[in-house]
């Protein structure tokens, strides 16, 4: 009796009880019987955990195979990654708890110098589609000051997971992008601190839904900051971290989303001794505690604590880092969400050993 009644148990029940378990106790539940699986595979399991998720950091030690790994944004608990310095270009997406991943194909225009190739990975607000986003154009530059010129080519591909293929989209205004820098991706929408012709800072956005490109206005930040300066998300909010100063790090959030004049000088922090002076280095901050204290990663492989009541910051040690050539240190979401479609590839090991 008690078994039939928990076998015609409403779908929405289960999903209930079972989206508050712990992601390998989920993986371990797919085996109990093929209605579970078949459950635990749907979108809406998947948003049902990720509702209840803890945000956190994924730490990643590079190996020597890994070394021109790039992550590339993460959305949902999936990770974007792109192999550099390869013609064409490798990327995939991963879930780094369940270790499936995909390989994309190869995007629709390979790359010659000299240009400027970006990403983003996000996922539309209504339809949830997963994107992955490459901005390519090709630069004109003094060639003794590299002041640029021109862009007389600009080219934006979108790669839906499950479509198997890239497709072209209107590239919008033709605005600099930074290489290093990658898209953040909130509120549906992907974003780059980008330089007008004027080589004035601003925000490109994409809506990840109707795939239309607009800008809006960022901080006024110095000149260098441009390629300095980190866009990111903290607390919901977009956020500029500014490096270029030899002294300290500047802190922008822009406090009502999409309000040009809600930009906010949250943050001025001394830099240590260690890292004072020129720096080309991007940093991000990563985390604001509720006591306002920020935690920040330095070009990826540092993490540092500033406490704004002492006004003190100091280096955290992250003991799986030590022994590494170099780490990574990114904001996740965890959550269920699998890949289930595999255009160009199966599922596997991504990696994360």
């Amino acid at each position: 009796m008690n078994q039939e009644l928990f076998t015609n148990l409403p779908s929405e029940l289960i999903i209930n009880i079972l989206s508050r378990l712990p992601i390998r106790t989920i993986i371990s539940c797919k085996c109990v019987c093929k209605s579970w699986l078949n459950l635990l595979d749907t979108p809406e399991f998947a948003r049902s955990h990720f509702s209840r998720s803890v945000p956190g950091l994924i730490l990643w030690q590079r190996q020597r195979d890994l070394d021109s790994e790039h992550f590339e944004g993460s959305a949902n608990g999936l990770v974007c990654f792109r192999k550099l310095g390869q013609h064409p270009e490798t990327v995939h997406i991963c879930n780094p708890i369940t270790r499936d991943y995909i390989q994309l194909p190869t995007p629709g225009t390979i790359w010659y110098s000299p240009t400027t190739v970006t990403y983003g990975f996000g996922a539309s607000k209504a339809s949830g589609q997963h994107k992955v986003v490459r901005i390519y154009h090709e630069c004109i530059r003094v060639p003794d000051t590299h002041e640029l010129l021109g862009i007389p080519k600009s080219e934006c591909w979108v790669y839906t997971l499950g479509t198997g293929s890239w497709r072209s989209i209107a590239p919008g205004p033709k605005l600099e992008y930074n290489s290093r820098s990658i898209g953040a991706f909130l509120n549906g929408n992907l974003h780059w601190l980008v330089a007008d012709s004027e080589g004035f800072a601003r925000i490109s956005c994409l809506d990840l839904e109707t795939e239309v490109f607009s800008t809006f206005s960022a901080p006024d930040l110095p000149e260098m900051s441009r390629f300095l300066g980190g866009l990111t998300v903290l607390g919901d909010c977009l956020c500029v971290c500014d490096n270029a100063s030899d002294d300290e790090i500047v802190i922008w959030l822009m406090k009502k989303y999409g309000v040009e004049k809600s930009w906010t000088k949250e943050f001025v922090i001394r830099k240590l001794p260690d890292y004072a002076g020129e720096s080309y280095e991007v940093v991000y901050p990563i985390k604001i505690f509720k006591d306002g204290d920020i935690m920040m990663a330095w070009e990826d492989f540092h993490l540092f604590y500033h406490s704004i009541k002492n006004k003190t910051t100091a280096s955290v040690d992250i003991a799986a880092l030590q022994t590494a050539e170099r780490g990574w240190i990114k904001n996740q979401d965890p959550t269920q969400e699998e890949i289930r479609v595999r255009p160009n590839g199966s599922p596997g090991k991504s990696g994360l050993d």
